[in-house]
């Protein structure tokens, strides 16, 4: 099997100017490196405000449920889904992140989730930096990866993934390389990456992908030797089984399958579209393209095949979902500045090493003192501050005074506030129409949803029947909202001009 070998380090004998020297011009740059990681987690946590989302509720709510009634196999939460399997595939992230809520409230919860967003970032770069990248290459690239990585900042469980996506990029990448036993690793990640997120889906395949590549590498001796058969089918068998390794066991594949090859998601979820539909992500992602393209034809010879083939495989996938472009620019910022070889070889050297290294450090110390000001800053700010970015205290205030008075009413709120509203009230538990587990609803459902929110087709308000309480957004529901605040016999209980909160006549919710 052909392999790429690690860089060594620089010769270790002279005299002791010339180590320091040498350690200097080898570490140089990468301490630069650490600033804009640095500089990318305080505005992370500046910005804190506007990473909780539908997503967030929704874990802090599933890790509840988890926590206080263990694992769940049939729906309770929502009407529509009442009683259908509920396969929890993400129940250890959701119930890390309500031990996390629970512990230090939502500032801790945000806080470790810029720090997993931004160590996968580090780690990437880092590995590049491993590998051999220069300097001036993971500086053309790192902004580029980040434009693909920072709309993935939303506090929510496939955050606790990032980091595992690195560490089994590296692995792989690393074995590839300069093989080793070290790349078994890469299945007990995948176990613990199954109980967190469904996207274990593209770390195994890329397991797999690197036994066919290993095995194909083998070709000429496989016929020959079982041993060469070995290596490839434990990564390929492994990868498979890891999939499984969850107290679902075998029944995790229903899950799989309605996530990755049901329409209902790419539907339903502006994330699962293509990714043309966000113009600065798609300008990033082709600007990628272009540069590893233009790195294949210039440097080939630094690269394996399954990095070549990884990195056309997640690309792909990053242009048919754009949830999916988070993982390209990991994977873009480990191999593609390698693979460039733009940059000095030398970087720096004696005195002007010192001052780079001088200007480095004082650049990482200011970008950590943001850091920790912010840290701080998140961990003693009011709940308030970080949850209300657009739910409002009188959306719940007005549904709880309903809902409390009146045990049997039923509520159909906009996805913007239904998890919200069941996890700042369980009671709420069954009677609202649904939430964002949309895999747990059928097309037809969802087209009523949809036809509701958007008032069109001829039978649009049959989903509200038997709603009387409404929860709407003026920004995402305007035809919606324009008609149900002037219903006959409605009476409004929240209105603010962009979130409106009803109760409808006994009448015409029976309509």
């Amino acid at each position: 099997m052909s392999s790429l070998a690690l860089p060594r380090s620089a010769a270790r004998t002279g005299t002791r100017g010339g180590a320091s020297s040498t350690w200097l011009a080898e570490h140089g740059y990468g301490i630069a490196l650490g600033a804009p990681i640095a500089l990318l987690a305080a505005v992370l946590l500046i910005e804190l405000s506007g990473a909780f989302g539908v997503d967030s509720w929704l874990a802090l709510a599933s890790g509840r449920y988890v926590w206080a009634s263990g694992l769940p196999h049939q729906e309770t939460l929502t009407v529509l889904a009442h009683g259908a399997p509920w396969i929890d595939q993400q129940w250890l992230s959701q119930l890390a992140s309500y031990g996390l809520y629970a512990f230090g409230g939502l500032g801790l919860l945000g806080l470790v989730n810029v720090a997993l967003l931004t160590s996968g970032v580090a780690a990437a770069m880092f590995a590049a930096r491993r590998f051999g990248a220069r300097f001036l290459s993971t500086v053309i690239v790192l902004p580029l990866c980040l434009a693909m990585v920072a709309p993935a900042r939303e506090v929510r469980t496939q955050t606790f993934i990032v980091p595992l996506f690195a560490a089994v990029v590296y692995l792989l990448a690393r074995d590839s390389r300069r093989p080793s036993a070290r790349v078994y690793w890469c299945l007990p990640l995948l176990v613990l990456w199954a109980n967190l997120h469904g996207t274990v889906t593209i770390g195994a395949g890329l397991v797999a992908l690197y036994g066919l590549v290993v095995l194909f590498e083998r070709r000429r001796i496989a016929g020959r030797s079982l041993r060469a058969w070995w290596r490839p089918m434990i990564l390929v068998v492994g990868s498979a089984v890891a999939l499984t390794a969850t107290p679902y066991g075998l029944s995790i594949f229903d899950y799989y399958r309605t996530t990755l090859v049901s329409g209902t998601l790419r539907r339903a979820v502006s994330e699962w579209q293509p990714v043309t539909s966000v113009p600065l992500t798609t300008a990033a992602l082709l600007a990628i393209v272009a540069l590893g393209v233009i790195a294949c034809i210039r440097g080939r010879h630094r690269t394996t095949l399954w990095e070549k083939l990884a990195f056309v495989v997640l690309a792909a996938g990053a242009v048919s979902v754009i949830r999916n472009a988070l993982f390209f620019g990991l994977f873009a910022l480990m191999i593609v500045p390698v693979a460039l070889g733009w940059g000095s070889r030398a970087e720096s050297r004696g005195t002007a090493a010192s001052r780079g290294v001088l200007i480095s450090a004082l650049l990482v110390v200011v970008a950590s003192v943001a850091v920790v000001g912010a840290a701080a800053a998140t961990l003693v700010r009011p709940a308030s501050g970080l949850e209300y970015g657009f739910q409002r205290p009188g959306v719940l205030e007005a549904v709880a005074g309903v809902t409390r008075a009146d045990p049997t009413l039923r509520v159909m709120a906009d996805q913007r506030f239904t998890d919200w509203l069941l996890w700042r009230d369980p009671g709420l538990a069954g009677r609202l129409a649904f939430d964002v587990r949309f895999e747990l609803y059928s097309g037809v459902q969802l087209n009523r949803l949809e036809s509701l929110f958007g008032r069109s087709g001829a039978q649009w308000k049959s989903a509200a029947r038997g709603y009387r309480v409404l929860v709407l957004s003026q920004s995402d529901d305007p035809r919606a909202f324009a008609f149900f605040g002037h219903e006959v016999g409605a009476r409004v209980l929240y209105n603010d001009g962009q979130r409106l909160v009803l109760l409808r006549s006994a009448a015409e919710a029976a309509r």
